[in-house]
Order: C-alpha cells, then structure tokens, then sequence
C-alpha cells in the first residue's frame, strides 16, 4: 500500500443513513443516485487509519490461537471513522474454511445502560439466533448458546460500538468512593473473551473514562488503545479530498485537488469525515441534475446548504463574497 489507498465500501446501517437515502429517492434522479453512490463507496484509507487496520489485522489472526485474545479500544468523536473501518474490516476478510462466511467478524451497538441481559440479546441477534429475548430464570442457558454459537461459526472479533455507554453502568457514587467497579454488562464480556478465545474491539467517542473506570479486570485484557481525530487543514487532508476526486469517474470532481477548495471544504466539515462524505455525495446529486459535466463550487454552495438546513447558523464557506 502506498500512503493512501482507496476502496469502496458497502451502504452504512445506521439510521442517519437510511434516513438520507429516502430523501435522496425522493429528490434526485435516477442517474443522480448512481453517480452519488459511487462517491459514497469510495473510502480513502489514510495513515491514521492504516494503524487501525494493522492493530485489528493482528488481533484477528490472534484471536482463537492464543491464550488470552488481544483486545483493543478505538476512541475518537463522532465522525471519525470508527463505525466506518469496522464495516471495512468485516466486508474485507478472506474465506476461510473455519469460519462461516460473513461471521469472521461481527459487530454489536451498544444502547444506554446496558446489562448483562441486554449484552446477551445484542449477542443473540448477531448471530441472527431466532430468540433473543433473555426471559427471568434463562439467563445463563442463552448466554451459553450465544457463546457456543460464535464459536460454532468461527467468529473471531467482536466490534462493540458504542462502548462508551458502559461507563453509564457504574453509578458515579460509587465510582467516586470504590474505585473502578464490575458491572454485570462488562462481565459478560470479559467472560466471552476468557471462555471462546474471541478478541473485542471497543469503539468509543473521545469522551469516554476509559475501561479502567468500569471493569479494571476487562480493561486488563485490552492492552491496545487507539484514537482517531478529525483531519486538520493541511497535506493529509488535501490528498484525502484530491484521492477521492480523482478516482471518480461518473463526474469530473478534480475540484477537490485544488488546495484553496480543500480550505473551504476544510471550514465546511470542520475534518468530519462523516460530514465530509455527505457533503461530497450531495455536491455530486446536485452537479448530476444539474447537468454539469463537472462539479463546481455553486453546486458545493447548493450541497451545504441542503445538508446544513435553513436554520443553521454556520457561514456557508462556498457563497461567494
């Protein structure tokens, strides 16, 4: 690989997304979407995420072959990429005669306050189980299905998003007085790497206390810590921005290759690259319908605009002075 590389990834699951999808159906053409969709796949991998990538390589050819898996936490703002390189990760592992295809890797989002309950149900329904329900008294016997389950299939990582909620589980007053406290979600976890061998990745916004503040015994157990960052205004994000201009074809976008745009398109995201990757897909839908056989700065200005809302306070940076 060179310093940056660009693939393409699958439509995200998260609600945001499908709610921008249905508007897009509704507004733009046929040939829009297409054009659009292209954009939205293309995914730059950068250097920051490159040591991501070679942390959750590591620990997945680990995981399964070892004594104690290696665990890992990824922690960044929202919009930094963290969802993003796990639906990579998952849509870019091999075949393997051990592993049931598609369940090498899965993934589970947290919600507030989770329990162990509720940490067996999330489980349960990624391995797409047709009870997930942990009824009073059943406990232990599904957690025990759950657990025999992913081994059945192979599974070997375990992306837990949203892990910053644990910390919801550890009631702040006794935090204060005892220390780092267990919590019968996190103990759910730490025995499913204990009992099958399979590595967690915890993803978490910057916020986040940190693992030792809710299980010190599973903090113990994930010895790599990551973060990711919003991109600064500089040469890593100009090439971030001119890669994905130029492996476009459905449109000319060799705008984004100029270093005064990228500023603008800088002070339109903040370094979001979530926000970013909406911006430049709209730009796209608007340069399309359009007619433009390019896309120009008034369809950046258009884009902003319809992403940002009317009331937004924000300067539009593409509105000319």
């Amino acid at each position: 690989m060179t310093d940056f590389d660009i693939i393409d990834t699958g439509d995200s699951a998260e609600e945001e997304a499908r709610q921008i999808a249905a508007r897009r159906m509704f507004m733009y053409s046929a040939r829009a979407l297409l054009a659009a969709d292209e954009v939205d796949r293309k995914y730059v991998l950068f250097p920051e995420l490159k040591v991501v990538l070679e942390a959750l390589d590591r620990s997945y050819q680990l995981a399964l072959r070892v004594n104690r898996p290696q665990g890992i936490l990824v922690s960044g703002p929202p919009g930094s990429s963290k969802s993003s390189i796990a639906e990579y990760f998952q849509r870019s592992l091999p075949t393997s005669t051990d592993i049931i295809e598609g369940h090498g890797a899965l993934r589970i989002r947290l919600r507030s306050n989770p329990c162990a309950g509720g940490m067996v149900s999330h489980l349960l329904r990624a391995v797409r189980h047709p009870f997930t329900t942990i009824r009073q008294g059943r406990f232990w016997g599904m957690r025990d299905i759950a657990f025999e389950a992913l081994q059945q299939l192979g599974t070997r990582v375990i992306f837990v998003d949203q892990a910053h909620v644990l910390e919801q589980s550890v009631k702040k007053s006794t935090r204060a007085t005892k220390g780092a406290v267990e919590t019968t979600a996190s103990e759910v976890l730490r025995d499913l790497m204990d009992e099958t061998g399979i590595a967690l990745v915890f993803l978490a916004s910057d916020t986040f206390g940190g693992l030792e503040r809710v299980d010190e015994a599973l903090a113990d157990r994930v010895s790599v810590r990551l973060s990711l960052r919003y991109f600064d205004d500089d040469a890593v994000w100009c090439k971030f921005l001119s890669e994905i201009g130029k492996r476009t074809k459905c449109i000319d976008f060799k705008l984004l290759s100029d270093r005064g745009f990228a500023a603008l398109t800088h002070r339109a995201a903040l370094g979001n690259r979530r926000r970013t990757k909406l911006l430049l897909t709209e730009a796209v839908l608007v340069a399309i319908d359009s007619g433009a056989n390019a896309v120009a700065r008034e369809h950046f200005e258009t884009a902003f605009q319809r992403i940002s809302g009317a009331s937004n306070q924000v300067l539009n940076p593409y509105a000319s002075a």
